[in-house]
């Protein structure tokens, strides 16, 4: 017969199990948007997941989005995605762990959705 500190290690295992589920799941949902840029700009820093970008204004060029903590800190390693020069809503679902940074393209307005850490 299971003893008491059995049954409650194997019922504290199952809300750590559900918790772990919980937060998976909350990082896949959308926290926040960032406001339409049309510069450099570092929208946050530290851990996150990048859920969507919405190109509004389509410019010339195409721009990117950056793994960075500082605005100029976007190199070809960094980047996430290439905006493209077309308007539209893009999925993208990738995890950031430096900082977000949106880097349109000339002419380019972008915004981005994102969950934090």
């Amino acid at each position: 017969m299971a003893s008491l500190g059995d049954i409650l290690t194997t019922q504290k295992n199952g809300v750590v199990a559900i918790n772990n589920v919980f937060q998976a799941l909350s990082a896949l949902n959308p926290t926040d948007t960032s406001a339409t840029v049309t510069a450099s700009t570092l929208v946050l820093t530290g851990r996150g997941r990048l859920i969507s970008f919405a190109v509004v204004v389509a410019g010339s060029a195409n721009g990117f989005i950056y793994n960075a903590g500082t605005p100029g800190g976007g190199t070809a390693a960094t980047a996430l995605v290439a905006t493209p020069n077309t308007v539209g809503v893009y999925p993208a679902n990738m995890v950031f762990t430096n900082g977000l940074v949106i880097a349109p393209g000339t002419g380019q307005s972008v915004n981005v959705t994102y969950s934090r850490g």
